[in-house]
């Protein structure tokens, strides 16, 4: 008999969600749009050395690769369509000058899966701001990832923002022991204090670096930034990364963003971030519904160096949320449980 499942970490969208994506999709290209984003359609195939590229070693774990039958080059499934649009930058400059603002949807697709309940292809619409850097620039993202969001309909929307480099700076002024660094920084990422203490109390930089570490665990919520100034003024190697944090914040309030969080304990990334970053959240997704940053050192990668910032949203997170505040139907065939697995995942960005 004919097995019609599909293989694991795949799913079926059925007419009504995939009404609802493509309706999201279009609200979202019509605020892009008015900032002056232009739209790239980028094929799903590419180089697995333009990939590679483009992706921390770790990211590339999940990516699918396969050799072309008919070039007998080794070429891989998009899991990131940042690194797809850093390519076409460097390859373009004729018709992509600088600064570029770039907007695009599609999917991008994982092997293995990274979160319970998700899928490994992933459906995102995102924008690349090319060429730009500072506070105006980090600025501009902020303001087009809070207005996209409340575009879409999506209740209570809020930002996020972190820095790449605040708990980074902490952490190397703290010179924990190599042995303790992937610990300190999982136990980082589940805000676990006493873990992070105990790490840093084998330390080998300054008294006020090893006690900064388990802080970090704290630096989100209301006074997230007092309490981000006084580890700044313990450990200057912080100052740069609060500074430029502050900045955005400061201008992105005065373009009238209100609902904005600062967790600069945050300690995610895709192995390019290198400044600011931020995610979207509302209610009823099960995640970030959005995620990006600043990632100054990709483009340089591609042979045409510069600033770049952007974001991607998870058009299948934002629909989540939207269906369960409006109490609509998912519309989506998910594809059978496996015996050797659960329920497919994947992350977004």
């Amino acid at each position: 008999m004919l097995d019609l499942s599909l293989p694991s970490g795949l799913r079926d969208l059925l007419p009504d969600h995939s009404a609802h994506l493509a309706e999201l999709s279009s609200k979202l290209h019509d605020v892009f749009s008015r900032f002056g984003y232009r739209r790239v359609f980028l094929p799903t195939l590419e180089r697995l050395d333009v990939v590679e590229r483009g992706l921390s070693p770790a990211a590339l774990a999940d990516v699918m690769k396969f050799v072309e039958p008919g070039s007998g080059e080794v070429v891989a499934i998009r899991p990131d369509i940042t690194p797809q649009i850093a390519r076409l930058y460097a390859a373009r400059p004729d018709a992509l000058p600088s600064p570029a603002r770039l907007c695009y949807d599609g999917p991008v697709l994982r092997a293995r899966e990274a979160r319970a309940g998700r899928p490994r292809e992933v459906y995102q619409a995102g924008v690349e701001l090319l060429g730009a850097g500072g506070a105006s620039a980090d600025a501009e993202a902020l303001v087009l990832l809070a207005r996209s969001l409340e575009r879409v309909g999506l209740k209570a929307p809020r930002v996020e923002v972190g820095h790449a480099r605040f708990a980074e700076a902490v952490m190397e002024a703290a010179r924990l022991p190599e042995r303790l660094r992937s610990a300190a920084w999982e136990a980082l990422s589940r805000k676990d204090r006493a873990a992070l203490a105990a790490a840093a109390a084998k330390g080998r930089g300054s008294a006020e670096a090893r006690e900064a570490v388990p802080q970090l665990a704290g630096l989100f919520g209301d006074g997230a930034l007092d309490r981000a100034r006084a580890i700044a003024r313990a450990v200057p190697e912080a100052a740069a990364s609060l500074a430029e944090t502050e900045a955005a914040l400061r201008i992105a309030r005065r373009r009238g963003v209100r609902e904005v969080a600062v967790d600069l304990g945050e300690a995610r990334g895709l192995g390019y971030y290198t400044g600011i970053t931020f995610a979207g959240y509302a209610p009823g997704a099960g995640a970030a519904v959005a995620r990006g940053g600043r990632y100054d050192g990709l483009l340089a990668r591609f042979g045409r160096p510069g600033p770049a910032i952007g974001f991607a949203v998870d058009l299948e997170f934002a629909t989540q949320a939207l269906e369960r505040v409006n109490g609509r139907g998912r519309g989506v065939r998910p594809r059978r449980a496996s015996a050797r697995g659960g329920r497919a995942r994947a992350r977004p960005r």
